[in-house]
This record gives C-alpha cells, structure tokens and sequence, in this order.
C-alpha cells in the first residue's frame, strides 16, 4: 500500500515539474498560453534563385527557433501557390499568410514602389539598401501596405536590371527601337517606350516561352532571372547597364498578425531585418561570378561603358516627369535616396 502512495507521489512531482519546466522555458504568459500556429509562406520563385531563397528559409528557421516551435512557416515555392504577380493580392486577402513580392511587379497598385525602377537613380547595391534601411519606405510605402492589409517585416535590394537580346546586342538606344520586349512593371515600361521599343509586361516565368517562340524579341531582367530560368538557352546577347534595381518585401497579412503575441511580432521583425542583410551578402556574391557564368554559356557579354550608359541616360530621363505626375510627392523618395548614396 505504502509502494502505490509513493508511485502515485512520484507522479504527481513529475507532472508538476514538467509543467513548471514548461512554464519557465517560455518566455511570458503571453507566449505560454499561445497555440501553436503554422503560417503559410507563398513566393513563385523557383529554389535556383538562391540569393532570394535562402535568406526566407533561414528566416522561418530563426522565427520557428526563437518562438520555441509555436510557430512553424510552410514555404511554397516555384509558385507552387500563386503566380509572381498574384501573390500580393492573395496575402491581401488571407488565401495565404504571408509572401514576398516584387516591388516593380506591383507599380499598378502603389505607385511609390516605382521608385526603384527610375533609371539610374541608384548606383549600387549596397548605397541602395543604405537609403532602404533608413527609412525610404517610411515616407509612405509602409502605410500604403497597411491600406492593403499587409505589414511590413523587411525590404531588401535584389539586384540590378540589365538587357538580354535574342538576335544583335544593345549597345545604344537605337538597338531598343521596332523591338518587342519583356518587362516588369509600368515604370520598365515607360522606360522602353522612350526608347522606342514595344514593351510587353510579364512575369520572369513567361519569358522563356515568350523568347522561344519570338514572342518577344529581347527582356530586361536581372542577372538571377538569366541564370534562374535559364534563359542563357534563348538568347545569344546581354548587356550589363545596371539601369534600374529592384526589391523584395517580406509581408504578413494584417489579420494574421494581430492574432500573434507581442513576443513574437518582435521575434519576426528581428528576423526579416536580418533576412534583408543576408539577402544583400548573397546577392552581392552572386553578382560577382554571373557575368563569367553567361560567358561559359555561350552567351556574347557587353559592358555599357560610361558614354554609352549617358546616351540611354539622355533618351529615357523623361520618365521622371511622367512619374512625379503618377506620384505627387515623389520628390521625397527621389531626394531621400540622392542623400543616402
């Protein structure tokens, strides 16, 4: 009789001190009476866009570490989920929790988010997420996001846009005139114009068809999208103008977010700040070795020199005008980015 006291004391110590065990191993209330929960992450690209890729899964990694597994991110990539230019909607609406789209894919919807798609406004990479890390999107972008039900975790530059052509190279303006191409978004577009082309906007997944079938005759696109989709296969020239950059958000639908503990809305905007530095290292050593890469391809290589880039400089700087039409206050975001270069 005295064995089954002592067994049944035993247990009750035991489950008294796994329970407090548990209770000590989170960190507030607030975090020990939340469910778990698991977060459905949308991005259409695919895993060879390794730069962009990897720093989202190293971010729901650190999210499901530091909130003890309370909250665990299934990321569907290769769009898998929803096409490049319908993630931003679908998290608007909650089909999905959260994504990361393209800023100049979603120029029709804020305009503002143009700003990184004026030709040669920013110099390099690294001075672009300088003027990003300071606020640039603080000027609005952010409160806009808000409008459409998504809040903001990071910003991070994904690199410059150059031109790849199926049958001659560019090498001025000119070779840009009677000429289908593919581009991102309005601003791109109103770019090509100006120089004479016929744009068509699409997203990165349709140029290799597109280019295969002489859909379009050339794309502007950066050095990933080559490389990512291949398209080293389609066309025999590139050239490399940095014209204009381009950024990936990290979102998270608004009603998703205010149903998570104070704790862990800390924990995930730690992480997405992160996520953009670790974006800009990768992308800063991709860029090193890509131009080398389209050579081994096959594919004829020219870097526009300095009088060259002043020529398509010349011809598309009207964009501006048309821009600050679109964008009344645009002027803060072109100073705000000036200042941080």
């Amino acid at each position: 009789m005295i064995t089954k006291w002592k067994s049944f004391i035993v247990a009750i110590i035991f489950i008294f001190a796994l329970s407090l065990g548990t209770s000590l191993f989170l960190s507030s209330p607030a975090i020990a009476k939340a469910k778990p929960v698991q977060l459905i992450f949308s991005t259409y690209w695919p895993t060879s866009y390794t730069y962009l890729v990897e720093p989202i899964e190293n971010f729901a990694k650190k999210v499901e570490k530091q909130t003890n597994g309370q909250v665990k991110i299934k990321i569907y990539h290769s769009a898998q989920l929803f096409k490049g230019k319908e993630e931003f909607a679908a998290c608007e609406r909650g089909d999905i929790d959260m994504t990361a789209p393209l800023d100049i894919y979603m120029t029709g919807i804020i305009p503002e988010l143009g700003v990184s798609s004026l030709p040669f406004l920013i110099s390099d990479n690294v001075k672009f997420q300088k003027a990003l890390d300071a606020g640039l999107w603080d000027l609005g972008i952010r409160q806009k996001l808000i409008d459409h039900n998504l809040v903001l975790l990071g910003v991070g530059t994904s690199g410059a846009y150059q031109v790849y052509s199926k049958k001659s190279p560019v090498i001025v303006p000119k070779d840009f005139e009677g000429k289908a191409w593919g581009v991102s978004g309005s601003t791109a577009s109103k770019a090509c114009d100006l120089l004479g082309g016929s744009p068509t906007t699409m997203s990165s997944g349709e140029l290799y068809m597109a280019l295969q079938r002489g859909t379009i005759d050339g794309c502007t696109r950066p050095l990933i999208t080559g490389l990512g989709r291949k398209l080293y296969e389609v066309v025999k020239h590139l050239t490399v103008t940095n014209m204009y950059y381009f950024t990936s958000f990290l979102v998270i639908n608004k009603k998703t977010w205010d149903k998570l503990p104070k704790e862990y809305q800390e924990f995930m905007k730690k992480a997405g700040k992160e996520r953009d530095q670790e974006q800009l290292q990768k992308l800063l050593a991709y860029e090193k070795d890509a131009v080398k890469k389209y050579r081994e391809k096959g594919v004829t290589v020219h870097i526009s020199t300095p009088a060259e880039l002043a020529k398509f400089r010349e011809k598309i700087m009207p964009v501006y005008d048309w821009w600050y039409k679109m964008v009344p206050d645009g002027k803060k975001y072109t100073d705000f980015v000036e200042a941080h270069l």
